[in-house]
């Protein structure tokens, strides 16, 4: 009988991040999916070949809700338009979804489209740059000293969580003085801010397009309908 509320997509991706939570990647099963879904083994595989498609998936969604989270978060005033407190609220957002930890740290083989987080970095810190945001430093340097400082805290967070205040203010506090510039006008980053929504959404889009099922679904897999930009 077909599911009269929920997409049987949605219920394979709620049970298999369930699961993979309770039993770790390497020992869940399809089998205990399709259980935890309701749904048998080859409904699952229909949607997703593999269970490293499924896992990929579900770590592909939980970064899209990681950065819209942040979108929102940018958008109401919550996160100030820095390096450094941006950096600083991903990483306590990673700690609280350690499965995350890998594609944050963008360690190679451990999640397919593990790429499109760093390209929209990339896209962000040219238009800091371009409105004058963040020093006049190469991108790509810019981008290493990010990743860099989001690892090796990452690192530390995972294994003495203990140190996690200071390792964040310590972040926060390298970066800022390292890249972003200090006579940055609140009209340069309200200015920036437009674009940089639309690059974190955009990423969103693509984290959630990677994540779809091979089979048609009428599932909805973005963590929240995408804004409209004002003026459109």
């Amino acid at each position: 009988m077909a599911r009269p509320v929920q997409d049987r997509a949605e219920a394979i991706l709620a049970a298999a991040r369930a699961q993979f939570r309770l039993d770790g990647a390497e020992r869940t099963t399809v089998d205990a999916v399709a259980a935890r879904a309701g749904v048998g083994k080859g409904t699952v595989f229909l949607y997703w070949p593999t269970k490293a498609r499924l896992r990929d998936a579900v770590l592909q969604l939980e970064m899209a809700k990681l950065l819209a989270d942040l979108a929102d978060d940018l958008r109401t005033g919550k996160t100030h338009l820095s390096v450094g407190r941006v950096v600083r609220r991903e990483i306590s957002a990673v700690l609280e979804n350690p499965d995350l930890a890998p594609q944050a740290m963008d360690i190679p083989g451990q999640s397919k489209g593990r790429e499109i987080p760093g390209r929209g970095l990339h896209r962000i810190v040219s238009i800091m740059q371009a409105h004058g945001l963040v020093r006049d430093t190469a991108t790509d340097e810019i981008v290493a000293g990010f990743e860099t400082v989001v690892t090796g805290s990452l690192a530390i967070g995972l294994t003495e969580p203990e140190r996690m205040e200071t390792v964040l203010d310590a972040a926060e506090r390298l970066l800022d003085s390292t890249y972003d510039r200090p006579d940055a006008t609140p009209a340069a980053i309200a200015a920036a801010m437009p674009e940089v929504l639309e690059a974190l959404e955009d990423v969103v889009d693509e984290l959630v397009e990677e994540a779809a099922p091979d089979r048609a679904t009428t599932a909805v897999l973005r963590p929240r309908p995408r804004p409209a930009m004002a003026g459109t």
